[in-house]
């Protein structure tokens, strides 16, 4: 891990008890300033590689009350997040909860993964939308 990131499993946030876990697989690369907190599940795949200021988390600020500050509202987790092996998630991605992306797959900078991508896929964008696959017949990328 670079300067200025952090990896954090809560256990506890604003009186309620959590389970947060992290696994992360060998080989695994963390660029500068990146955010991962899990107050459930997250599992993180070999040969991972997040470029810089990539942020993933498996949990929300719970805002029902709406006569609380923020911060002092419990902690949701919206499920957990998986990232398969030799996934490539490029500069200021951002990784909702409740998602998997399936191995070898690569997210475009500044995108927003808000569902599952699954594997040897590319996705960008706000959300994150599949715009290449890889065709093992011709061992090239391709537009979708």
């Amino acid at each position: 891990m670079h300067p200025g990131g952090w990896i954090d499993t809560i256990n506890e946030y604003s009186g309620v008890k959590h389970t947060g876990r992290i696994e992360i697989g060998d080989g695994s690369y963390f660029g500068y300033r990146v955010s991962i907190a899990a107050c459930r599940k997250m599992i993180i795949g070999k040969n991972v590689v997040c470029a810089d200021n990539v942020y993933i988390s498996d949990l929300l600020h719970g805002f029902e009350d709406i006569n609380l500050p923020i911060l002092t509202t419990p902690l949701v987790s919206a499920g957990p997040i998986v990232i398969e092996d030799q996934v490539w998630l490029g500069q200021r991605v951002c990784v909702l909860p409740n998602v998997r992306i399936g191995r070898h797959s690569v997210v475009g900078a500044n995108s927003v993964v808000t569902k599952d991508i699954p594997a040897y896929l590319i996705a960008v964008g706000i959300p994150a939308k599949v715009i290449k696959t890889f065709n093992p017949a011709t061992n090239r990328w391709e537009r979708v």
